[in-house]
C-alpha cells in the first residue's frame, strides 16, 4: 500500500491518533494480504489448509498405526489442535517481521504502527475461520451435533485466541526491530512448543510430575477449549476463563513494550 492511500484513509477531524480511527486501514490491509497471498494461486484458500491437514495425515500414521494410539476420533482431534496451533504459529512468525517488512510506509507515512500486526492477525484468524468448515466436516462424519455450545465456544474462544496472539505479536515485532535474534529465537521456542503443548495428545496422557507444568503453557488451556467445544460439544468455562486472563497478560505486556519502543522504529528500519 502506498502512502497516498495511507493519506486517503488518515482521519481529518482529529490529531490524535487512535486505531479505532483507522479501522478502514487495519481491514484493508488485511485484505491486501489475503490478496497478495493467493495471487495466482490455482487452488485459492485451500492451500493454507494443506499443511495441517497433511501434518495432521502423518501424525495420524505415526501415533495410530504405528504407536496404535486408543485416543478415540483421533483425526477431528488432531485437526482441532493443528489449525488452533497453526494461527498461533503463523502469526507469531509473521509477526516478528511485520515492521520491518512495511518498513517503507513507517518511514514516509504517519498512522499508529501497531495497525500492522493488527491487519496481520486479522488475516491469520480469517485462514482459521475458514478451516472451520473443514473441522465441522469431520464432526459430521463422526457423529459430533454442531449445537448451540459449539457456537458459543467459537464465540468466545476467536477473540480469547485474537487478544492473546495480538499481545505477544505487538512485544515480538517491537522487540525484533532492535535485537534481530529474536526472530530465531521465536522460531525455536515454536517449534518445541508443539510437543509440549496438547496438540498432538491429550493432557490426561501427560505424566503426573509434568502435567502440572502443562498448566502453564498458555496454548494448553486454548487448545483444550477449542477440543471441549469441537470434539466434546461443550463449553470448558475454566479454561475460556484461563484463555482471557492470558490474553489480558499478554496484551497489557505487549502494549507497554510497544509503546515503550515504538517511538524509534523509524531510526532502527
Amino acid at each position: 500500500m502506498s502512502s497516498s492511500e495511507i493519506a486517503v484513509l488518515r482521519p481529518k477531524r482529529s490529531t490524535r491518533f487512535s486505531t479505532w480511527h483507522y479501522f478502514d486501514l487495519v481491514i484493508t490491509l488485511a485484505h491486501k494480504e489475503v490478496k497478495v497471498r493467493y495471487k495466482n494461486n490455482v487452488l485459492g484458500y485451500l492451500w493454507s489448509l494443506a499443511n495441517p491437514l497433511a501434518s495432521a495425515l502423518v501424525f495420524y500414521f505415526a501415533m495410530q498405526v504405528v504407536f496404535k494410539s486408543s485416543i478415540p476420533n483421533y483425526p477431528l482431534f488432531l485437526i482441532i489442535g493443528l489449525f488452533a496451533w497453526q494461527w498461533f504459529n503463523n502469526y507469531l512468525i509473521g509477526a516478528c517481521s511485520v515492521f520491518l517488512a512495511n518498513g517503507s510506509l513507517i518511514k514516509k507515512s504517519v498512522f499508529p504502527r501497531s495497525v500492522l500486526p493488527i491487519a496481520l492477525n486479522i488475516q491469520d484468524a480469517f485462514h482459521f475461520v475458514m478451516s472451520l468448515p473443514i473441522t465441522f466436516c469431520f464432526m459430521y462424519f463422526y457423529h459430533i451435533p454442531i449445537g448451540s455450545s459449539v457456537i458459543v465456544g467459537v464465540l468466545l474462544l476467536i477473540p480469547a485466541q485474537f487478544l492473546f496472539l495480538l499481545g505477544i505479536g505487538l512485544a515480538a515485532s517491537s522487540i525484533n526491530l532492535f535485537f534481530r535474534d529474536m526472530e530465531r529465537i521465536i522460531a525455536i521456542v515454536l517449534s518445541m512448543m508443539m510437543y509440549l503443548s496438547p496438540v498432538l495428545f491429550p493432557i490426561e496422557k501427560v505424566p503426573a510430575p509434568y502435567n502440572h507444568w502443562m498448566s502453564f503453557n498458555p496454548m494448553t488451556p486454548l487448545i483444550e477449549a477449542w477440543r471441549g467445544v469441537l470434539l466434546k460439544n461443550e463449553v470448558q468455562w475454566g479454561n475460556i476463563e484461563l484463555c482471557y486472563i492470558y490474553a489480558a497478560i499478554a496484551l497489557v505486556i505487549g502494549s507497554l513494550i510497544y509503546r515503550k519502543l515504538s517511538p524509534g522504529f523509524a531510526e532502527v528500519i
